[in-house]
């Protein structure tokens, strides 16, 4: 069974062969070869070279393409900092005010820097399509490219006193669209799964109420479209998702990407049968400061609670950052071949 089929059968909700891992080292496989996030947000062809080292020297089962989180925003013209982990969100947005979304231009993304994420997804199922599982961020979710256009504290204070419920709404529905736009080209380029990170739309930032009017609808939208169009979803929200995980598995995902505040076995009877679930073992305490043998551990407590079940595929809780330890990565994936085989 190829690393591609075994993920594929774990998003059928299906018992692969053994457990499918992807550790999410898409941004600490740039630094680890000598490259950064900035270099590669600007070079496709470099960013998929990289990849195929990664995935060739560690043996994961698929690849991720995204070297940043602000990449929609950004291509709108909001404003971005270059940190040494990577290309962070800027203090503020782009938009003075909700109302000044009617104005926004969006531009084709094979006009911005977005292309080079498409041609990153190209090169990626060219080369390696047939093997691993290729899985393309059409980055931000629409709530959280909406609060990167807004600035963070604007949007959600809008939300909690502003009184401009529609023009939310109309600034959610024009970042739909934007999001489907760059995340249909990715399917076009033939990712198997097109992700987006609504981290803003957390049960650690947003109470379940807000969820369910200002991110639910829109996520619900673009799996349809998704679907529609014939391709996958999986949908990331970093932090506590505890309180929306029921929500998240009803707005047609595929795959839900869970961060290590949600308790594992908790998500699992929630999602169990429902969706796949991909995570999410911490990045911080375990991956970036534990030990091989602390990795292996919190992986296998995971392997143990789904096993014999399928629908799962093994990863961290977010992003590796650069400063893990290639040796804890080496870890997280020879666990998936010893204890993951059903």
């Amino acid at each position: 069974m190829t690393s591609r089929e075994r993920c594929l059968r774990a998003i059928k909700l299906e018992r692969p062969d053994r457990m499918p891992v992807i550790p999410q080292a898409h941004i600490w496989t740039l630094y680890y070869y000598g490259s950064t996030s900035e270099a590669c947000m600007e070079n496709g062809s470099l960013y998929a070279e990289l990849q195929l080292k990664g995935w060739r020297d560690f043996e994961w089962d698929g690849m991720f393409v995204a070297t940043d989180s602000v990449a929609l925003a950004h291509s709108l013209g909001a404003p971005v900092e270059v940190a040494d982990t990577g290309v962070v969100p800027a203090s503020g947005g782009l938009l003075e005010n909700i109302q000044a979304a009617a104005d926004l231009k969006f531009p084709d993304p094979r006009d911005t820097r977005l292309n080079e994420w498409i041609e990153a997804t190209r090169v990626l199922v060219r080369e390696a399509g047939d093997s691993a599982l290729i899985i393309a961020r059409a980055d931000q979710g629409p709530f959280s490219l909406s609060c990167q256009l807004c600035g963070m504290q604007q949007f959600m204070t809008e939300i909690g006193y502003g009184g401009h419920h529609e023009d939310i709404h109309a600034l959610l529905r024009l970042s739909t669209e934007y999001v489907w736009s760059f995340a249909k080209l990715l399917l076009e380029a033939g990712a198997h799964v097109v992700s987006i990170g609504d981290a803003l739309a957390s049960g650690s930032l947003i109470s379940p109420a807000t969820f369910q009017e200002y991110a639910f609808p829109y996520q619900q939208e673009v799996a349809r479209r998704v679907h529609k169009h014939g391709g996958k979803l999986s949908i990331h929200i970093c932090g506590q998702t505890s309180t929306v995980m029921n929500r998240l598995a009803e707005t047609g995902t595929d795959v839900v990407e869970f961060d290590a505040p949600t308790d594992f076995r908790e998500a699992w009877k929630l999602s169990h049968e429902r969706v796949c679930l991909l995570g999410n073992v911490d990045t911080s305490d375990v991956m970036a400061f534990g030990t091989p043998e602390m990795v292996v551990t919190e992986c296998r407590k995971r392997i143990d609670i789904v096993k014999p079940d399928g629908g799962f595929i093994l990863s961290s809780g977010c992003a590796l950052s650069p400063n893990t330890p290639a040796e804890n990565i080496r870890a997280m994936v020879d666990a998936a071949k010893e204890f993951g085989v059903y």
